[in-house]
Order: C-alpha cells, then sequence, then structure tokens
C-alpha cells in the first residue's frame, strides 16, 4: 500500500532568521552557552536542529532524533518541559542516563514548542558552567516568547482575506538585495508581532533601517499604513528622527505625541510612541516606531527582554546584511537566494554518500523548469523574468524541508533532493509546488496571453542511478516527458521506462 501521507508545510517551512533570534534571545536571557532549536519533520517522524548556537556544522546537518527517543525526543513527545542538573533527575519522565550524550552540561533547559498545525519541537538551552540564569522561574517568560512565536506562524500561515494586509517593503533597490532582504523582512515581522503582543498595543508602526553609504534611515517597512502613502509618512517621520533625544536612544523610549510631534498630524494619531532601536555595538543601525494610544505596561522583565531583543536582532540585522550570516556568495545564487550551481551539486553528492554508507530510505531528485519562460520574457522584459525567477524560487523552498536541497542548476531549472523520500512522496511534495505557483500571475499582479506554470521529472537513488550525474540525467529524462505532454505536469522516471 503507498504511503500517501501529505507533507507538511508547517512547522518545516518556519523562517530560519526568526528561529535564530528567538534562540539568540533565550540564550541572552538564560546567559546561556549554546542551544538550538529542533523542528518535527512529519514524514519521518525525526526531530531535525533548524538552528544552533555553538554547535559544529557537521552535528547539525547529521542530527536526526526519533520522536520519543533520547531528551529532546521524550520531551516533545511528552510536551513538558524539563530541567536537569547535570544528570540530576534523568530518571524523571522516562529519561535515562544514556540519553544525556554531553556529560560536560552543567545545566539543560529543554522547553517543547507545540504548532496550531500539530507539528512539534523543542528548544534546547545549555550552560557548560554554573554561571547562568537558567532557572524554573524563567519558564513563563520563555513560554510567552514561543507563545507569540506559533502565534506568529499561525497568523501568517492563513489565506491573506483571513488576516491583516501583510507589510509592504518601501525601497527603491529591493533587485540588487533581494535575498538579504527578504530574510531581514521575515525578522523584521516577528520582532513587530512580539513587541505589540508584549506590549498589548495595536499593530501599527514603522521599520527604519540605517543606510550604511547616506547615514540616513531608510523606511523599510509599515505596518498598519496603506502603502501608497508610505513616502508620506516617511517623509513626515524623518524631522522627528533627527532630534538628539531619540537619535541618541539607546534603549526603548517612550514618548507621548507633543515630545514627537509638535502639531497635527495626517498620519499618526496616537497618544504615544514607543521608539525601539536595534544596536550593533553600541551603534544604532535601525529603529522600529510603534504608535499606541495609551502608554504600554512596561515592568523590569519586559524591559530586558526588550533589551535583549534589540541587542540580538541588531547583530543579525548586521550579519545578515554583511551577507556573513543568511546569504553566502559564494555558495548562493545571487537572484534566487538558492544553493547555486556548483554548492548544490555537491551537498546532492554528500547527500548520496551519507544514504549510502547508512544504507536509509531512498532518495529522490526533482528537476524542475519554468512553461514558456521566453514568451514571458519577451512579453515583460528580462527584469520581470528574473522577478518571476525569484518569487518561484520563494515558493518552491516554502514547500520544502529545512535539510532539502534546493538550487538554481540553469537558467530557469530548478534541483531539489529530498532525502530519505521515495518517488511517491516525492509526487505528493511536486504537485504542490505546482500548485503554490498556480497563482503567481496574480500575485505579481501580471497579465500575460501565456499562464506560468513548472514542470518537472523525478528520479530515485538508488533505484535509477547511483550517482549523482546519472541521477540528474534520469529526472531531466522525464521532464522532457512532462513537457511533451503540455506542461503543467510531473514525471517520473520509471513510468517513461514502461
Amino acid at each position: 500500500m503507498k504511503d500517501t501521507k501529505e507533507y507538511k508545510v508547517l512547522p518545516q517551512s518556519v523562517p530560519v532568521p526568526v528561529l535564530d533570534l528567538i534562540l539568540g534571545v533565550l540564550l541572552e536571557v538564560m546567559k546561556a552557552d549554546h542551544g538550538s532549536i529542533m523542528l518535527l519533520d512529519d514524514t519521518s517522524q525525526e526531530l531535525t536542529i533548524r538552528t544552533a548556537r555553538g554547535i559544529k556544522d557537521n552535528i547539525i546537518r547529521e542530527t536526526r532524533v526519533r520522536l520519543g527517543q533520547g531528551i529532546s525526543g521524550k520531551v516533545a513527545a511528552q510536551g513538558i518541559s524539563l530541567l536537569l542538573h547535570g544528570h540530576d533527575g534523568v530518571d524523571e519522565r522516562n529519561i535515562e542516563s544514556r540519553d544525556c550524550i554531553n556529560p560536560d552540561i552543567d545545566t539543560s533547559f529543554i522547553i517543547p514548542i507545540r504548532f496550531p498545525s500539530g507539528g512539534t519541537g523543542t528548544i534546547n538551552l545549555n550552560s557548560l558552567h554554573p554561571n547562568h540564569d537558567i532557572t524554573p522561574d524563567k519558564e513563563p517568560l520563555v513560554r510567552r516568547i514561543v507563545q507569540c512565536f506559533t502565534d506568529y506562524l499561525s497568523q501568517s500561515d492563513l489565506p491573506l482575506p483571513n488576516h491583516d494586509t501583510p507589510s509592504e517593503m518601501y525601497m527603491m533597490n529591493v533587485f540588487r538585495e533581494y535575498s538579504t532582504l527578504r530574510n531581514l523582512r521575515t525578522i523584521f515581522d516577528y520582532i513587530f508581532a512580539f513587541a505589540t503582543d508584549l506590549l498589548n498595543i495595536k499593530k501599527k508602526g514603522v521599520f527604519l533601517l540605517k543606510n550604511e553609504d547616506s547615514g540616513y534611515f531608510d523606511l523599510i517597512l509599515g505596518y498598519g499604513f496603506d502603502s501608497r502613502n508610505y513616502r508620506d509618512v516617511y517623509e513626515e517621520l524623518v524631522p522627528r528622527i533627527q532630534t538628539p533625544k531619540i537619535k541618541s536612544a539607546e534603549s526603548l523610549l517612550i514618548l507621548q505625541r507633543t515630545e514627537m510631534f509638535s502639531n497635527s498630524s495626517q498620519y499618526f494619531h496616537e497618544d504615544y510612541s514607543i521608539i525601539m532601536p536595534l544596536l550593533w555595538q553600541s551603534s544604532v543601525i535601525g529603529q522600529l516606531f510603534l504608535f499606541a494610544d495609551s502608554p504600554p505596561d512596561l515592568d523590569d522583565t519586559k524591559k530586558n527582554v526588550f533589551k535583549v531583543l534589540c541587542s540580538t536582532a541588531g547583530k543579525i540585522i548586521h550579519e545578515s546584511s554583511s551577507e556573513q550570516k543568511f546569504q553566502d556568495v559564494a555558495a548562493t545564487d545571487n537572484l534566487t537566494g538558492m544553493y547555486n550551481y556548483g554548492l548544490w551539486w555537491k551537498r546532492l553528492d554528500e547527500e548520496l554518500n551519507r544514504h549510502g554508507r547508512k544504507h536509509s530510505e531512498s532518495l529522490a531528485l526533482i528537476v524542475f523548469d519554468i512553461d514558456h519562460l521566453d514568451r514571458f520574457n519577451k512579453e515583460h522584459g528580462y527584469y520581470m523574468g528574473d522577478q518571476l525567477l525569484r518569487v518561484i524560487a520563494d515558493h518552491v523552498k516554502a514547500c520544502l524541508r529545512i535539510y532539502d536541497l534546493a538550487g538554481r542548476i540553469g537558467g530557469d531549472e530548478f534541483g531539489v533532493a529530498l532525502p530519505d523520500t521515495n518517488k511517491e512522496k516525492a509526487l505528493l511534495v511536486s504537485h504542490r509546488i505546482l500548485e503554490a505557483v498556480s497563482n503567481i500571475m496574480t500575485e505579481m499582479n501580471i497579465t500575460t496571453s501565456h499562464p506560468i506554470s513548472l514542470s518537472g521529472g523525478i528520479s530515485q537513488f538508488p533505484a535509477d542511478a547511483d550517482n549523482s550525474q546519472q541521477l540528474v540525467e534520469k529526472a531531466k529524462t522525464a521532464l522532457v516527458s512532462a513537457k511533451i505532454m503540455g506542461g503543467n505536469n510531473v514525471k517520473t522516471f520509471e513510468y517513461i521506462e514502461e
């Protein structure tokens, strides 16, 4: 009987920058040495590391924990937090000494994550030294941070008619910095959602990011404003942010309306403004402005959380802008943000070697290309053609797991390798991707004489080939068959042989 279990997009498509931010904040709050966030892949029923601090890259790639096994697997299955001092209490909740794989850890705090979709995972915070704040009284705060995170994901996963209009970028040069800005946007959106939730204020605000060339702050995102008014909003706000009090602020600042606006304003009617400077090495590199009708309730705990949030976000934004964290130019396709040709082939070979050594389940490979892209380029120009490639790449990656390998391997060709996956499951993923791009012209607000769609071909290791080159060739053979059938289709190599 075929396994027709559906791939779950959530939580496997959780934005990694957001996970980085959450983990960074929790590590700072707990003064922990290192940690990780693990999420469950619904297909393999294994927890994989989605982001980590202080853990070697090879461990991050290879660690997979079965649900119900090991400390993380048992915490995820039971849904109850666990605080361990060395091996003390390991006999509780069916935790065994052998589950503690690192004897050097002084204290560990493992917190389960529960997603609205039914997915699960854990946040793992560890300290090798006794000088930390990993204590039970911090659990409510951790829970609040995680709850805001899952609420954010639940909201962002809804169809557009069911929630507020998402923020829109206001930056003229999106083309050159697209991949970086896309990653930054997930950070900005989560910070905004988290800050307004913790302060219990309305969803209205703007994000400003410092332009390294000019030294001025550019408006990047707006929330609660009509995007058509962004320029006017920006021009009204800029003179205010140049005041010494705001420019010198290095921590959360709350101003009454009269301190911010000396006269009437067309766009800012609220009585209070909350300014959150995002810092990197004591320099303000970004600012979040929030607007509220009443003063927010702030205690020392919340002030500390916002201080950590601003410094952690500033660090991540700096690294992302420098392309040191999210986008490695030498390894990433500048246009789509996917693996480039060389790195994709390298990672594919590594994955095939891993499968060969462990005699694990098959690896499936899908090669996609865009139907009628040449016609689209003739109608709308190559600039829009590049933009189309970007948007399609985003949709493809949103349908994949964290350890799936997606790369741009040709002009309009995408290669997707699915570890521990057979052809039947790969076909489900393929159709999910085809469906995801089916309304792409509506999203881009473009009218074209021919609908945009993808065609794909699937091959499987080791059934169809025992090396990467042959595996790709077999998938491309199946892709040709899908093209012959009229496009907007996916074929598997075994069907061709029949």
